[in-house]
């Protein structure tokens, strides 16, 4: 079977679901030494792309809990995200050399993970090629992603099954899970 995503039909939100305009704020910082709410700048950050990284588990129990149907201590109060970049919009910004661009589209760098542009399964629809980078990792408040979706500001578009889903998460949560180790000199 060749690589597809599916469609997103569930109501909460899904690991490996690839959300399209996601937007975040940026604070703009000052020299001021402190922060001053109603005078700060926050500067919206376009996402065209994104894909869901939190956990299924708490993702669902994070949704029953907004519908009632269980403890609201369950609730999540941000969700993790992954910025996703077409290949023009990778290349432009990264300003890679053929031999990473290589290594990229082969998922030989541990840094990006490359998805290859694929059909939506039972649709019409599909994605374009999507690039990965592991340090775009960031949080949205879950109840704002909720809102974007439902003012139609932002777009499910699908999402990853498996295996190719367990695949991603464990190539991100091994470069998160990096530990670095002090270079210790004189030793040969």
């Amino acid at each position: 079977m060749a690589f597809c995503y599916v469609a997103c039909d569930s109501p909460d939100l899904q690991q490996g679901e690839i959300i399209s305009d996601l937007f975040e704020f940026k604070l703009q910082l000052t020299e001021r030494k402190t922060i001053d709410a109603t005078k700060e700048k926050f500067i919206p950050v376009s996402h065209p792309y994104t894909i869901i990284v939190s956990q299924d588990c708490d993702l669902e129990q994070d949704y029953r809990a907004r519908t009632g149907q269980i403890p609201d201590d369950k609730l999540v109060t941000h969700v993790l995200v992954c910025a996703l970049f077409t290949q023009d919009e990778f290349r432009n910004r990264s300003r890679i050399g053929s031999d990473l661009w290589k290594r990229v589209r082969q998922n030989q760098d541990e840094r990006y993970h490359y998805l290859i542009e694929a059909t939506i399964r039972d649709t019409e629809n599909n994605l374009p090629e999507l690039i990965a980078d592991f340090k775009t990792v960031f949080s949205l408040p879950t109840e704002f992603v909720y809102w974007l979706l439902s003012t139609e500001q932002a777009t499910r578009r699908g999402a990853l099954c498996s295996p190719y889903l367990e695949d991603f998460m464990h190539r991100l949560y091994s470069f998160l899970g990096r530990v670095a180790t002090p270079e210790i000199s004189g030793e040969s």
